[in-house]
């Protein structure tokens, strides 16, 4: 039997790609990130009647800086994953 010269295998494996415990860990990550970010705005906000920023000065951009160090991180495993699992997993 001749094989096919269209390639349609990581098409069909995206259709029903699965995400990784490692990929569920690292948004974990992030999401206690953005809790614990909150968590310290809202203890701010309640003890000083001000934005985190006004009394902690680049709170938010350093949180950012991390936050987007975060997503790096996770977009880099996500991509070596899913190319080295042929697009079944993430």
């Amino acid at each position: 039997m001749e094989k096919e010269l269209i390639d349609n295998t990581c098409i069909e494996n995206v259709q029903n790609i699965q995400i990784s415990e490692e990929t569920k860990i690292l948004m974990l990550c992030r999401a206690r990130l953005s809790s614990i970010f909150n968590t310290v705005a809202n203890v701010v906000d309640k003890t000083y009647k001000k934005n985190i920023d006004d009394v902690f000065e680049e709170f938010t951009d350093k949180f950012d800086e991390f936050d987007h160090k975060m997503m790096e991180v996770i977009s880099t495993y996500v991509d070596v994953t899913s190319l080295s699992r042929n697009y079944t997993q993430m």
